[in-house]
């Protein structure tokens, strides 16, 4: 009677109809109690219930009556687990191990729960052992390929996701974790073939495709995610993920025409989507359309990282009127940003406010001497103000269009006593020959805070200056900061650079060494705007990824009269652009 009952209650477990599996189940134990098979079964079939306590003690009585049952231990150890009792749930484990030897399923059980639990090592051991039980074990590839990348172990860890890509082609994610792997092993041929077998696995999936954009795009290879996307497009036009990842893609590579189509279809499919809108901002603000995109920026504040903005207790500014008025300027995001916008106190200072601004430290000597600069203060001032704005919210309300580019300038001065020290020091380093003649003096700054997340497109080697800083004529005096002044160790004797990078302890510093330079040559960096600012001659070196406040095509910049602009063609060859600036510093100097 009661092997039919078991027999009876087994086909329904396993066929899924779990209620009527556990009535018959608990009719085997009315007659026998300490059927194991029976405890055992219905603790599984509690849990598939979410009866947690139930399974509990199903198991537990199981183990009792058969402590032998290295599976049972097992199963223990997955409901201890799966209620984060890591601790229980380790040693069920190693019991189970103890009894049978080891089973691929216990060593990858007990090596999820050691993952868990921080000892990726240890979880590492484990995960092993699974494969050489069963090498086709999927989950145990994946998590080593994981622990590898946490690891560091770059080369391990693409051949793990190269094992597990060959084990199930199906899974999309498995393929994006590839991607990366094989980007950070620098193994971009063999990307070329996933790729190729991706783009055939899903070539209507359109969803797919986003997700492999998106990767490509992470892995820098834009030129495939433009394809991609159009690929994914052509079977979903209003796919908005698809049409962002497009954006983003051509952005990168220079071509902006393209990159306003996408973004503007992104923004009109997501309206209400921050990312999106915010892309839309920067979109209008690159082409000139300032009334837009000055409106359209709002969305800034609405992004996620955003969320934690200081607001503080007085008014906010929306455009009234501020004469007689105490207004606080807030800086915000990056040093540049907020040296190009504090050329806005000026225009406050003009309709009559008392202008204080609050920015960050490294900038607070430079902005107390600022056009229209009543204090700056490096905390959130006391106040009290009659009204407060974010720089970048100004030019809505102030309706800043092109043409009232550049508002002030210079607005940014040096120090007197500062600009006559360093005037000492360079003339001591570059005297002045007996007919009255010198060298050209030119600033030089490569590279930026590698903390950037593009940085790697916006700096250059100085190696690759080379041709450039070969012009006997020039005198060059390195502004550069940061562990990039190492490379000047490398330079040939022949050419003629100072470091002053040693020497330079503040913005202000290197706003007075301008004032000693006949000119400054740099990339995108805070020193660009802080030049530009001053009204200093500077020759700026844009990568074809560059932001949007440099605009499309112009050599010139509105927002800085004194700046020259040298845009990359192609995204990673700064050859053809220093090819320019040879050429045009030769001019230059025989002018």
């Amino acid at each position: 009677m009661v092997a039919a009952l078991i027999v009876c209650a087994d086909d329904h477990f396993a066929a899924g109809r779990t209620h009527e599996a556990m009535l018959e189940y608990e009719r085997a134990l009315e007659q026998q109690p300490q059927h194991v098979h029976a405890l055992h079964r219905m603790g599984l079939a509690c849990f598939r219930e979410d009866q947690v306590e139930l399974s509990r003690q199903y198991l537990d009585e199981a183990l009792t009556a058969a402590p032998e049952r290295a599976d049972i231990w097992e199963h223990r150890g997955l409901l201890a687990a799966l209620q984060n009792e890591r601790v229980a749930a380790e040693a069920f484990y190693h019991r189970a191990l103890d009894l049978s030897g080891g089973t691929a399923s216990q060593h990858r059980n007990l090596a999820d729960c050691l993952k868990l639990s921080g000892r990726p090592a240890e979880a590492r051991e484990h995960y092993a052992a699974a494969l050489r039980l069963d090498p086709a074990l999927h989950h145990a590839v994946r998590a080593l390929a994981r622990i590898s990348t946490e690891l560091g172990q770059i080369t391990e860890a693409a051949d793990l996701w190269l094992h597990a890509w060959a084990l199930d082609a199906t899974r999309i994610s498995d393929a994006l974790e590839l991607i990366a792997a094989l980007s950070k092993a620098g193994r971009h041929a063999q990307i070329d073939g996933v790729l190729v077998q991706l783009r055939a696995s899903f070539p209507s999936d359109a969803t797919a495709l986003g997700q492999l954009a998106f990767a490509l795009n992470r892995v820098d290879r834009f030129g495939d995610a433009i394809s991609v996307a159009a690929q994914g497009l052509s079977i979903d036009p209003r796919n908005a993920g698809l049409h962002h990842n497009a954006s983003y893609a051509f952005n990168m590579v220079g071509e902006f025409a393209q990159m306003r189509r996408h973004t503007i279809e992104a923004a009109k499919l997501l309206p209400d989507d921050a990312r999106m809108q915010f892309n839309l901002a920067a979109t209008q603000l690159r082409f000139g359309d300032f009334e837009q995109g000055w409106k359209q920026w709002h969305w800034h504040e609405q992004l996620p990282e955003n969320h934690d903005l200081v607001r503080p207790d007085f008014p906010e500014w929306h455009g009234e009127p501020v004469a007689g008025s105490r207004f606080l300027l807030i800086g915000e995001q990056g040093l540049g940003d907020q040296l190009q916008f504090l050329r806005l106190a000026a225009w406050l200072h003009r309709q009559g406010a008392i202008v204080d601004v609050w920015v960050e430290v490294p900038l607070g000597e430079l902005a107390r001497g600022a056009t229209g600069v009543n204090a700056a203060w490096t905390t959130l001032p006391p106040g009290p103000y009659d009204y407060w704005c974010r720089m970048f919210r100004m030019p809505e309300y102030m309706r800043l269009e092109v043409p009232m580019l550049p508002v002030a300038m210079p607005y940014l001065f040096a120090g007197a006593e500062k600009a006559r020290r360093w005037q000492n020091r360079l003339d001591a380093i570059d005297s002045v020959v007996p007919n009255g003649t010198r060298k050209m003096r030119i600033g030089l700054v490569w590279a930026g805070n590698p903390a950037y997340g593009l940085d790697r497109y916006r700096s250059i080697s100085l190696n690759a200056l080379g041709p450039v800083l070969a012009q006997p004529e020039v005198k060059w005096f390195s502004l550069q900061m940061g562990r990039a002044q190492d490379e000047a160790a490398a330079l040939p004797a022949g050419v003629d650079m100072r470091m002053l990078g040693p020497e330079i302890n503040s913005f202000s510093d290197t706003l007075a060494i301008f004032k000693a330079l006949d000119m400054v040559i740099t990339v995108d960096t805070a020193v660009a705007h802080l030049a530009g600012a001053s009204g200093s001659p500077v020759w700026i070196l844009l990568p074809a990824c560059t932001d949007w406040r440099w605009m499309v095509d112009r050599e010139d910049s509105p927002w800085y009269p004194s700046a020259r602009l040298f845009r990359q063609q192609e995204l990673g060859r700064w050859d053809t652009v220093l090819d320019d600036v040879q050429t045009a510093l030769h001019d230059y100097l025989t002018v």
